[in-house]
């Protein structure tokens, strides 16, 4: 039997008891703007996710109980399974000001661990992110390899949400008796891609590093604030450290006051688009909900590299991004 190939990504509906922010958005995580922009985001990664993955298993995984009726129509055309799930691995009251709901994650790790066999593919994916070529090359190197993940920061002192990367290699000292083999490297949480038995590794690994994460967190010191970091911890632990993922992905910021787009950048096999979340994504989504399908894929491509702006941010696409922000700041109220 051959091996699977999954694809999944996730949103997690915070309650206002539990609500932190979220700097894309401008919104705490209970405001419904923010729940209509993770939902409306969700077309776009799975179309194009879809459209370049026939064979691949699609999984979206949330708690919330009643989806938008254009995702559930969208969902049956894609043979997009939904999955709900509590989420059993959030940390305490007083975490953290952002990114509360992010170790969903481990929570996905642990349902995908009873779900696939040792030699199965995981990607875990942000909804941010479009999906521009096949993926069956990544799955092969993972399969190969055990993991793919995408090496975002080496600068040990560069801050990374609230601690950097030599307060973490205290901390793995800290947590294991022993200095890391070599200097510790963030992946991004973005994009995670994992064999099976990694997996099972993974799910093992977490609970002992959580802990003494709670510890640190109950005495003040600089610990782990979200999943990205916990992650590039147990990747060393683990020894399941590549940058294999950056010949697949890149976070591509798309602001006026910051642009690390270059030329060549459109074609990588995933496009990870943070600042256009209610720019061009929402576009891409109105256009989608019209036809909800690539049908011409050079169209296609030369409208989402000018609703997002990559290779190229042109004065058009900045006018248009300001209208559409006053918007849905106004329809919010």
């Amino acid at each position: 039997m051959s091996a699977i190939s999954y694809i999944a990504t996730w949103f997690y509906k915070e309650s206002a008891k539990e609500a932190s922010f979220y700097p894309q958005t401008g919104q705490r995580g209970d405001s419904e703007l923010t729940h209509s922009i993770y939902m409306q985001i969700q077309v776009p990664f799975f179309v194009t996710f879809r459209h370049y993955n026939p064979e691949s298993r699609l999984l979206f995984f949330t708690n919330a109980q009643a989806l938008p009726e254009y995702l559930e129509a969208l969902f049956g055309r894609l043979q997009v399974e939904v999955i709900r799930l509590p989420y059993c691995c959030m940390p305490p009251d007083g975490w953290y000001k952002a990114w509360r709901n992010q170790f969903y994650v481990y929570d996905i790790l642990r349902y995908m661990e009873e779900r696939m066999a040792e030699t199965d593919s995981l990607l875990v994916c942000d909804a941010d992110c479009l999906c521009r070529r096949p993926l069956a090359p990544l799955f092969r190197e993972v399969e190969a390899e055990g993991c793919a993940l995408y090496e975002q920061a080496t600068d040990p002192d560069e801050p990374l949400n609230g601690t950097n990367l030599r307060q973490m290699e205290d901390l793995y000292a800290g947590c294991y008796g022993k200095k890391p083999s070599a200097p510790l490297s963030y992946y991004g949480g973005e994009f995670i891609a994992l064999r099976g038995d990694a997996v099972a590794r993974v799910n093992k690994a977490y609970q002992p590093l959580w802990q003494y994460n709670l510890r640190r967190f109950r005495e003040g010191q600089p610990k782990l604030n979200e999943e990205a970091l916990f992650f590039s911890v147990l990747a060393e632990h683990l020894h399941l450290r590549n940058n294999i993922g950056n010949r697949y992905v890149k976070r591509m910021w798309t602001t006026p006051r910051f642009n690390n787009v270059r030329p060549g950048d459109e074609q990588l096999a995933v496009w990870h688009l943070p600042y256009e979340k209610k720019r061009g994504l929402y576009r891409l989504y109105k256009l989608l909900a019209k036809q909800p399908s690539i049908t011409d894929e050079q169209a296609f491509w030369a409208k989402a590299s000018r609703y997002t702006g990559v290779p190229r941010v042109t004065p058009g696409k900045r006018l248009y991004d300001r209208i559409v922000t006053l918007y849905q700041k106004i329809t919010a109220r």
